[in-house]
């Protein structure tokens, strides 16, 4: 079946962020002022709940065919990237009640022409601190972005990334496919979950290990959720400089903690708590904090980490106002 002509003018309209279908009657989308209700049409001309709701379902598949991805009923839940520039994720019933729940994500379209920064300096224009992570990434420093979700994190680390000198080599490590920077040498590697006999699985940590073998200069680990944040510390403290990851985390001061908290859980509590903080005090650089404001992103706070003091990181948070260091305070994470 084609895409109702409701729905494609949806994925068309470029002012819509977030569009959440919960079964086939009831539709939301999110133009920067929170969700409001939409009006969705059937989706085949026989207008009983069983039909229509299939009609969803076999959407659904055909975009997941279209990208080479299956469902299998053991695992009823698909993330997915469309060729629409969308993020795809789907929840079917039988755990989802009220039927398929659709939830469509429009990526950040961060191309440009090449040299050409107006559009990335108009972006953060309310955010002078992103100068500063500018010039981090230029000079090859790490940075953790933390931020909720939709506040900008996969914007922000597309738009550091375009900045990186074209003459290294930026390897991406991502769940779902989202980063898209403007750079002559950007590659991805995605992660595979198993199949429905339980194989072929392929973790954010088997890919981190096999991007050492690809010659990166730069290593993107697309979201921390889990044992790979591990491994990635590791690595920032044997020399692969400039790395960048993003986090869900309320402030940067959680992000390290959460940070801290999956090593622990990765390593199954064999390696000290001391040890991960060295980790990180060595290992990260500027820790910065995303927030939305309407249909704007903004850099809300931006830390420095200046390595460690006993069990303490020192951090030294970067006035907005000043663009200056405020002093070194310490902060037990």
């Amino acid at each position: 079946m084609t895409t109702p002509s409701w729905l494609a003018n949806l994925l068309s309209d470029e002012s819509i962020t977030d569009i959440c279908l919960n079964g086939h009657e009831s539709a939301f989308v999110d133009r920067g002022q929170g969700l409001e209700r939409a009006n969705p049409e059937p989706w085949s001309n026989n207008e009983t709940p069983q039909e229509t709701n299939e009609g969803l379902k076999t959407w659904v598949l055909e975009q997941l065919a279209i990208i080479g991805k299956t469902w299998d009923a053991k695992y009823p839940f698909v993330d997915a990237a469309l060729p629409s520039g969308h993020r795809l994720n789907v929840a079917f019933p039988p755990l989802a009640r009220q039927g398929v729940l659709v939830s469509i994500r429009r990526l950040p379209n961060t191309k440009q022409a090449s040299g050409d920064s107006q559009k990335t300096q108009r972006r953060w224009s309310s955010s002078p601190l992103f100068n500063i992570l500018s010039g981090a990434a230029i000079r090859g420093e790490s940075i953790l972005i933390s931020g909720a979700t939709g506040s900008g994190k996969t914007t922000l680390a597309n738009d550091l990334l375009e900045l990186v000198p074209h003459n290294e080599r930026i390897l991406a490590l991502e769940d779902t496919p989202e980063l898209r920077p403007d750079h002559p040498h950007f590659v991805s590697l995605t992660s595979r979950p198993p199949n429905s006999d339980g194989f072929g699985e392929v973790t954010l940590r088997i890919l981190l290990k096999q991007s050492l073998r690809m010659r990166p200069d730069r290593i993107i680990l697309g979201e921390c959720r889990g044992a790979e944040i591990l491994d990635l510390l590791q690595l920032l403290n044997t020399g692969h400089r400039g790395s960048m990851a993003t986090i869900h985390a309320n402030s940067p001061r959680d992000a390290l903690r959460r940070v801290e908290l999956l090593c622990l859980l990765s390593a199954s509590g064999a390696i000290p708590v001391t040890v991960i903080r060295e980790l990180l005090a060595v290992g990260i650089k500027w820790v910065v904090q995303v927030v939305r404001s309407g249909t704007s992103r903004e850099i809300s706070q931006l830390w420095q980490i200046d390595g460690r003091e006993g069990d303490t990181i020192l951090m030294r948070p970067i006035q907005q106002k000043t663009l200056h260091s405020l002093g070194c305070s310490l902060i037990s994470v």
